[in-house]
C-alpha cells in the first residue's frame, strides 16, 4: 500500500490549494493508498469550526474534512507551533487531529512514498 501525505500550508480560501489537497487525499484513499494529512502554517485556518464559503462562492472545507473519516483518512495531523503561534488550540477545530511537533513532522515526512503540497 502506498503511503501519501497531503500537506496543506495555505489559508483555505486564497486559493484553490486547500480543497484540492484534500480532493487528492479522498482520491489516494479511494485507491488503497494509506493517505495522512498534515496542517501546517496558514493551513491551520482550514481546520476551523463554523467555517461557511458560499458568500465567496467556493466549497466549505469543512464539509470535505467531515468526508475524511468516511473515506477512512484517520491519519490528520496538526503543527503544535503552527496552532500555537495563531492562538488556536484543539477547541477551536473542527475535527479532532492529532498535534505534532517539527520533530514528529519530519518521521512522518520521512516515512511516505510521496508528498504532496509542501509549499507555503
Amino acid at each position: 500500500m502506498k503511503k501519501l501525505l497531503c500537506m496543506i500550508s495555505h489559508a483555505p480560501y486564497r486559493d484553490a490549494h486547500t480543497l484540492e489537497l484534500l480532493d487528492v487525499a479522498l482520491v489516494g484513499a479511494v485507491f488503497d493508498c494509506e493517505v495522512s494529512v498534515l496542517f501546517r502554517d496558514e493551513g491551520v485556518w482550514a481546520l476551523l469550526k463554523d467555517q461557511d464559503a458560499t458568500s465567496l462562492g467556493q466549497r466549505t472545507v469543512s464539509k470535505v474534512l467531515e468526508a475524511l473519516e468516511t473515506y477512512d483518512v484517520n491519519a490528520v495531523y496538526v503543527c503544535a507551533a503552527s496552532l500555537a503561534s495563531r492562538g488556536l488550540d484543539q477547541d477551536d477545530l473542527a475535527l479532532s487531529v492529532k498535534t505534532i511537533d517539527h520533530a514528529a513532522q519530519a518521521l512522518l515526512i520521512a516515512e511516505q512514498e510521496a508528498v504532496l503540497g509542501a509549499q507555503t
